[in-house]
């Protein structure tokens, strides 16, 4: 029995390994970020991040793991219409909390972003 359990066991410790960890989280107002809120995918899942300017005071921001949302957007980005509004749909497998901001942000935002980061570590 006692082999029966470590069996299981070796079993499980890949699955748990590959299991994909993502951002989650919504947020309606400009400036707001979705926050460090993390979930476990399930199998086959995808994280994915959902951005789009509503109005000029709101701004849809929503993360997850999904796999019927992702069916159109494999590790990609598109563009869709929701409400008469242009919105960026990212989807990624490619490593843990890859939905991350920069995943739909331009290439202009992305350098942005990284020279915050470095500024921010001397402390401006």
């Amino acid at each position: 029995m006692d082999q029966y359990h470590l069996l299981l066991l070796l079993i499980s410790i890949p699955s748990l390994a590959i299991a994909l960890q993502c951002y989650s989280g919504s947020t309606y107002v400009k400036g707001q970020s979705i926050g460090t809120d993390k979930i476990t995918c399930g199998a086959g899942e995808y994280c994915y991040n959902v951005t789009g300017d509503m109005t000029d005071l709101t701004r849809l921001t929503h993360a997850g793991c999904s796999s019927t949302r992702c069916f159109i957007a494999h590790n990609k980005c598109v563009e869709q219409n929701l409400f008469g509004k242009s919105v960026r749909f990212c989807c990624c497998n490619t490593g843990d909390l890859c939905n991350s901001r920069s995943t739909n942000a331009s290439l202009i935002d992305r350098a942005k972003n990284r020279v915050k980061d470095f500024l921010s570590g001397f402390g401006k």
